[in-house]
């Protein structure tokens, strides 16, 4: 018989990830059909502890975000403590992963008590690009300029043989805008805006045609505005749902929902 975790999600980067990487979890869950066959999860959002990680990352503007994060896990081991379940735990949030955020994240972790799993959304989303897309080995990829800047994917992925293709830089400055702008980004409005939509297709087309096999969706807020599996002929592969899997496999891995490009994979360590 397999031992359940629990899920927690560090929620709040921004708000509306956690959300989907909820529902996401939900819709890759294997159950029998009843509400009580489903996995625990606790969804932590607490945006107004987690300082701005684009000011962190391009302009050294702030606390380092880790900080309000690891009281974020926390809590998340307050929860096992009062459950008596083991947990796991993931950040929807690609910022995040920058190595001067998330290595102070996952030594926190390490050393609390209860255990707390962390799955990594990066490593997840790259062991699920080896496994379900052997033939490729040019990625595009759409972010944020503080992802782009510290380089979360190229690093991961350059030594595994990949060509990593990005916009060119002029055009970066748009694609972060259509993540942050105040007005009409991705991040400050729900529905996407029709700029925001139409902005992300013109950059999935650019990388296209610069030659991209796939395209990894490197924000958490970009499937809203590209929500579906492939665009001009080749994929789009969303971390979110790299993350979800990841997180069902580490609680109960007899609940992943299998489809017909994925499989149960291992973490990248």
């Amino acid at each position: 018989m397999t031992y359940e975790k629990i899920i927690g999600i560090g929620g709040g980067v921004g708000p509306m990830a956690g959300v989907i990487l909820h529902q996401k979890i939900i819709e890759n869950t294997l159950t029998n059909g009843t509400d009580q066959d489903h996995l625990e999860v606790h969804h932590f959002s607490r945006s107004s502890d987690i300082s701005d990680r684009n000011l962190f990352l391009l302009e050294g503007i702030g606390d380092n975000p880790a900080l309000g994060l690891i009281r974020t896990a926390e809590i998340a081991k307050h929860v096992a403590d009062y459950t008596n379940k083991g947990i796991v735990f993931g950040i929807p949030c690609n910022n995040v992963h920058a190595p001067s955020i998330i290595n102070p994240i996952k030594e926190a972790i390490l050393q609390m008590e209860p255990k707390i799993k962390f799955v990594d959304m990066i490593g997840e989303t790259v062991s699920r690009i080896t496994t379900e897309y052997p033939e490729i080995s040019r990625v595009g990829l759409l972010s944020t300029s503080s992802t782009r800047k510290i380089g979360t994917y190229r690093k991961t992925l350059e030594p595994l043989g990949y060509s990593l293709i990005e916009v060119e830089e002029d055009i970066q400055e748009q694609v972060h805008d259509s993540i942050c702008n105040t007005s009409w980004g991705i991040k400050a409005q729900f529905p996407v805006t029709e700029k925001a939509r139409e902005n992300f297709e013109r950059f999935a087309k650019m990388l296209k045609d610069q030659g991209a096999q796939a395209i990894i969706l490197g924000c958490t807020e970009i499937p809203l505005a590209l929500p579906q599996t492939e665009i001009y002929g080749i994929p789009l592969i969303d971390p979110m749902e790299s993350l979800a899997l990841g997180l069902i496999r580490e609680a109960n891995p007899n609940k992943v929902k299998v489809h017909s490009k994925q499989a149960v994979i291992q973490t990248v360590k």
